[in-house]
């Protein structure tokens, strides 16, 4: 916290802009944590709430409009590339993917209050084609309550408070970072073992398209399922000829009632 109340106290505004902006852009900055700080320094006096609100929101509205872009662009392989890149990409795209269906474009308001859906949703919306002007809309009411929320919380905390907890942490700064490393270490070692692991199970059990398109020549009796996404199929209708639509919820009833005599095939993309 000495760093950023440092970093603003000389730079201000353009911190605020440049961390907000490189978290809406995907990067792993602490974006509330510097809205918080200054909205401290805007209760002390020595920043302009008003500034760092607009600024907040201006940020995180270009870092979300060039993920819809990009989405839009190129289509759904940027949500592979995202998940990819992920810690959890067995769930990225399909938790994000159920939430919008259940709360359609209203997704926006909550999702930087979300960790991961927030960074899925603006790519999924230019996926999906949505409307500029209503992206636009959904995503600013979203980027100002989470800026009001987090700018609001460290003006009402005020400068004092944050003084007060800058020397606490200096104190014990070496053993909280210490902690925080070795927690963040652990865990991510934990999720790439388990990717990885995923990984050489699907190398000895993958199946290419062109050796499904053999067997199925062979006359062999296969069972494939498609098990993409509603957004995915609407996305893309075409099916695999003879494919059995599965989505996320009759997954575990269908494991209970396929049949074990023939070859399964499963596909997702």
């Amino acid at each position: 916290m000495n760093d950023a109340l440092a970093l603003l106290l000389r730079y201000g505004y353009l911190v605020v802009f440049g961390v907000v902006l490189l978290e809406n852009l995907g990067l792993p900055v602490p974006g509330v944590a510097v809205l918080i700080v200054a909205g401290g320094l805007a209760g002390g006096g020595h920043l302009r709430l008003a500034t760092v609100g607009l600024l907040g929101v201006v940020a995180a509205l270009l870092g979300d409009l060039v993920w819809y872009g990009l989405g839009r662009w190129r289509g759904r392989p940027v949500l592979g590339f995202l998940c990819r890149v992920s810690l959890n990409p067995d769930t990225c795209i399909g938790t994000t993917e159920r939430f919008f269906l259940r709360h359609g474009q209203r997704t926006l308001l909550v999702a930087k209050f979300l960790p991961g859906v927030n960074t899925i949703v603006p790519p999924l919306m230019g996926v999906l084609r949505a409307r500029l002007g209503s992206f636009l809309a959904w995503d600013f009411g979203g980027a100002a309550l989470y800026t009001i929320v987090a700018v609001g919380a460290g003006y009402l905390l005020g400068r004092e408070f944050l003084d007060a907890a800058t020397a606490h942490l200096a104190r014990l700064g070496t053993v909280l970072g210490w902690g925080m490393s070795a927690l963040v270490g652990g865990y991510v070692a934990w999720r790439l073992a388990l990717r990885l692991r995923v990984r050489r199970a699907l190398r000895t059990v993958g199946l290419t398209p062109t050796e499904l398109h053999d067997l199925q020549a062979s006359g062999a009796n296969v069972l494939v399922i498609d098990v993409r996404s509603p957004l995915a199929v609407r996305e893309n209708p075409r099916r695999i000829a003879g494919a059995v639509p599965a989505d996320r919820e009759q997954l575990e009833w269908l494991a209970t009632t396929l049949p074990h005599d023939r070859p399964i095939i499963a596909y997702c993309v």
